[in-house]
């Protein structure tokens, strides 16, 4: 009876079978964590690309009235190329500027284009500062994982992102709206 155990236990038979099985599980289990630090990965992107569009849209908000005020001459842009001082930057209207990020932000949590992971549930913004000639803007946003990661519950992750922006005239000399200099 002890000689039938022992040829049994030399019998590897089916051994195979047992790694295969575990190196399949592990690879799915990589494949997944894989897929998920991907899905992050651009939806962090995506997160940033709204971020940055919405800033540069809510520095695009003209003050008009400040911007408006006399203070240039037709000796104005002549003289700034001589002396080489630079142009002080465009006012924005911050009341304005805020309903325009958040509107971006809002078009960016409701658009299917590719450009939005849909991964991606709604943007939130988390930040607004505005001094009358930049913007800067932070947001929130939580990204769904397409798997669970294994061995854990972990189904979704935080992601944050900021951006500013200022709006400069542009130096130099235009004739009939062609830039020269």
């Amino acid at each position: 009876m002890e000689i039938k155990w022992l040829l049994r236990a030399r019998d590897e038979r089916g051994s195979l079978s047992v790694v295969i099985i575990g190196l399949f599980v592990v690879t799915v289990a990589a494949l997944m964590v894989m897929t998920d630090i991907a899905t992050v990965m651009v939806a962090k992107r995506s997160l940033t690309q709204a971020t940055e569009a919405a800033a540069m849209r809510g520095v695009h908000t003209l003050d008009r009235a400040a911007y408006y005020t006399g203070k240039g001459t037709m000796a104005t842009t002549p003289l700034a190329l001589i002396n080489n001082r630079e142009h002080s930057a465009i006012p924005i209207d911050c009341n304005q500027a805020v309903l325009d990020v958040m509107l971006e932000l809002h078009n960016w949590s409701t658009d299917d284009s590719s450009m939005k992971r849909q991964e991606l549930q709604g943007i939130v913004l988390t930040d607004f500062i505005c001094d009358g000639t930049s913007v800067e803007i932070s947001t929130y946003a939580t990204v769904k994982f397409p798997f669970t990661v294994p061995f854990t519950s972990k189904s979704s992750a935080h992601l944050y992102s900021s951006a500013a922006s200022t709006n400069q005239v542009q130096e130099g000399f235009y004739l009939f709206g062609v830039r020269l200099h």
